[in-house]
């Protein structure tokens, strides 16, 4: 529960601070500058691409409810909107969901829900039929990826999908190495030198073999899995797809 709380004052922090920023780090971005029309088209652009993965894998058979874990300020949530009857956005941030509310008041068939919890005990077994969650698990302590991911297994709809991205692994290069050697709060420091913010998110590698124990444990079937650039400079990012 410590690091559910030390997670939650980080990204409510963040949320206050420069929420849009906070998500699409882009260093141009920085104070304010994301213009939130194109914010949202990169939601758009992303979730597009989506789709035809899942029209590849011919799921989910179904489009009733979507959930956008670590949705933030509903960049995602916007997007699925328009595909999907319903819409759940999960974030552990009081302060992101306040902006995803604000921004996205005029979709009546999505709600932001706050969790603080390492399970979504507020979504029933399965019950969802398309998961989908980047740039989130990343973020959260190794154990506690784990616990999530086996919650999606649990609430996911027999015929649903499930995309979720990790960092898998340290890049071979020198910046990977200088990560796989020095623990996060000693990296802090030169973190918030170059995001030139009082507070960072941590990065914390999960080992896609243990996605595959949790998805086999669970009667599931890892689909498709490639890289993907989104865990930043250091690390390796897969986007994997679950059925």
């Amino acid at each position: 529960m410590k690091e559910l709380e030390r997670l939650r004052a980080t990204w409510h922090a963040l949320g206050e601070d420069d929420p849009l920023w906070a998500i699409l780090s882009h260093p141009e971005k920085r104070g304010g500058r994301w213009n939130e029309a194109d914010f949202f088209a990169r939601g758009e652009i992303e979730i597009a691409a989506i789709d035809v993965h899942c029209a590849a894998l011919q799921r989910p058979r179904r489009r009733a409810r979507a959930l956008d874990f670590g949705c933030g300020v509903g960049r995602l949530a916007r997007a699925l909107a328009s595909r999907y009857g319903e819409v759940v956005g999960v974030d552990i941030s009081s302060s992101m969901l306040a902006k995803a509310r604000e921004l996205n008041a005029h979709l009546a068939n999505v709600r932001f829900v706050e969790n603080a919890q390492p399970r979504l005990d507020f979504i029933a077994a399965a019950s969802i039929d398309f998961i989908y969650s980047t740039i989130t698990l990343q973020h959260i302590p190794p154990a506690l990826q784990r616990a999530y991911i086996g919650e999606f297994m649990r609430v996911l709809a027999p015929d649903g999908l499930a995309a979720f991205q990790i960092a898998s692994d340290y890049s071979r290069d020198w910046r990977g190495a200088i990560y796989r050697h020095l623990p996060n709060r000693l990296l802090k420091p030169l973190r918030r030198l170059v995001h030139t913010s009082a507070v960072v998110a941590d990065l914390h590698p999960l080992p896609e073999k243990d996605v595959h124990a949790i998805v086999a444990a669970a009667g599931r079937q890892v689909l498709q899995a490639f890289d993907i650039n989104s865990a930043g400079a250091g690390f390796n990012g897969r986007l994997i797809f679950v059925g």
